[in-house]
């Protein structure tokens, strides 16, 4: 018996909800070849519903058990227009898509995320809001993931210390689920497992380069006279 378990993770260029297709196939292939994992629930964090959907299509032959975290009712946030001009927009599951979810057994949980913190407790938003910005050092998609299993785990719909895989528009995750009373906690903590794939520039979370920055290799000449000391 060997205490080595070797797995690939699958990389992207950029971050973004372009690569959600590819999530789903590197899920997928995983589910094919893994037995253990295929009988997790998958958490699947969604603004508008696509991943869901998209999820059951593409996984049905697997009878996935899907949850789909999104954002409180009421939520907005600013897109751009048709002219280019940023409006404030609202953030919703279309009544079709839920009763296509109802139909087929998805959930839905709709609430306040996790580390969007209280109105009024300043510090306790600014903790908060730094272990968003540490998770986020592997991908903003990486905070969403960490916080849709909080949630489902806060709304009964999977259990402490159960193995789940988690999906956003640009990451999946294999994650032992806590709530978000004791997710840093040793004996019932939060853990992510396995990254099974990920964006490898983060092309929306940190600014890019203006200019390209020198390497150690050139800061020196590349040919120096070199001058000998006389012998003493």
């Amino acid at each position: 018996m060997t205490d080595k378990v070797t797995f690939g993770i699958s990389y992207f260029e950029q971050e973004g909800r372009h690569n959600l297709p590819e999530v789903l196939n590197r899920v997928k292939s995983a589910f094919g070849k893994r037995e253990d994992i295929r009988a997790c629930k998958i958490i699947i964090f969604t603004a508008l519903g696509e991943g869901p959907a998209l999820a059951y299509n593409k996984l049905k032959e697997y009878d996935p058990k899907i949850i789909a975290v999104t954002f409180p009712p009421g939520y907005s946030a600013k897109r751009k227009n048709d002219e280019g001009l940023e409006v404030e927009t609202p953030i919703f599951i279309s009544e079709r898509l839920r009763k296509f979810f109802d139909g087929v057994g998805i959930r839905v949980l709709s609430a306040k995320l996790p580390f969007d913190g209280f109105d009024g407790a300043d510090s306790v938003k600014q903790q908060l809001k730094l272990i968003k910005d540490v998770l986020s050092l592997f991908a903003g998609g990486f905070s969403l993931c960490v916080q849709a299993v909080l949630q489902a785990c806060d709304m009964g719909a999977v259990n402490i210390g159960e193995k789940v895989v988690v999906i956003t528009g640009d990451c999946a995750a294999l994650v032992t689920a806590s709530n978000t009373t004791k997710f840093l906690t040793y004996d019932e903590g939060l853990s992510i497992n396995e990254i099974l794939c990920k964006p490898r520039n983060l092309s929306v979370t940190r600014k890019r380069a203006k200019k390209r920055i020198k390497t150690s290799g050139e800061l020196f000449p590349e040919k120096r006279e070199i001058k000998l000391l006389p012998p003493t």
